[in-house]
């Protein structure tokens, strides 16, 4: 069994692939949120693995919170083999010490964890882009290769830990972290640009909390439920959602 959270794609295409790879079912974490679907039974010998988005070198808060909410019925830690891959731009701070304590509270142990490197996605700030054609296509290239040798490691049941941890992991993880969930997760700032929403609907569809509905014209209104996966933003087929003024003139990517 593979959770999983995406929002542009990236996540939702290692899941993809992990779970054909390996045979595994898939569940997304988003939807089984919003449908209060929290609790499963395992299957003795099953795999539980959990594929989702770094947030600002840490765990999405809608990953932590689904976590809160699991029930694995069934668990044995001597037969079910945990672990977790975090799709990232470039590294991923502490985040599996996040995820290992996240899991030891549900009783879950976390024998191996993972990252792949994936196109950047987060542009909601100044100084942040999406990756240049060049870098974006080597990282895609790149990744195939990464999701093959994770599911022979996954299928072998490997204890690792092989992430890229990156410089300072201790000040993205335990500060700059911190600040992002207290400062940058409201969905307030975003808006529409005057004359360009097509009423197509599809901000709608693809936001994985359903924190977004259509108003009376036709344009997208945010409900305050938003875990900034930016799904919004980069699908919308004429460009015509921002968030303030941070988006302008900065580029759009999803996983086709």
């Amino acid at each position: 069994m593979i959770f999983y959270f995406t929002g542009t794609g990236n996540s939702g295409h290692v899941a993809s692939e992990l779970g054909t790879k390996l045979n595994d079912r898939l569940v997304p974490m988003g939807a089984a949120l919003v449908e209060g679907n929290t609790c499963y039974e395992l299957k003795p010998g099953e795999r539980v693995g959990f594929v989702f988005p770094t947030y600002c070198w840490g765990v999405p808060p809608v990953v932590a919170d689904f976590i809160a909410r699991l029930d694995l019925q069934g668990y044995r830690s001597e037969c079910n083999f945990v672990y977790m891959v975090a799709t990232c731009g470039d590294d991923v701070g502490q985040l599996v010490d996040m995820m290992r304590r996240l899991l030891a509270r549900r009783q879950l142990e976390l024998q191996a964890a993972y990252s792949v490197s994936m196109p950047n996605t987060y542009v909601n700030m100044r100084g942040f882009d999406v990756d240049p054609d060049l870098v974006r296509d080597a990282k895609l290239h790149a990744a195939e290769g990464r999701i093959a040798e994770l599911a022979q490691s996954i299928a072998e049941g490997r204890v690792t830990t092989d992430v890229c941890r990156g410089s300072w992991p201790w000040l993205k993880t335990r500060v700059v972290y911190p600040w992002f969930r207290r400062h940058a997760m409201s969905d307030k700032k975003f808006h529409v640009e005057p004359g360009r929403c097509t009423h197509c609907g599809a901000c709608v569809k693809n936001c994985p909390l359903g924190n977004i509905t259509l108003n009376a014209q036709g344009e997208p209104q945010w409900h305050g439920r938003c875990t900034m996966c930016e799904s919004c933003l980069h699908r919308c087929p004429a460009r015509a959602i921002q968030y303030g003024k941070a988006t302008q003139g900065k580029g759009r990517y999803y996983f086709k």
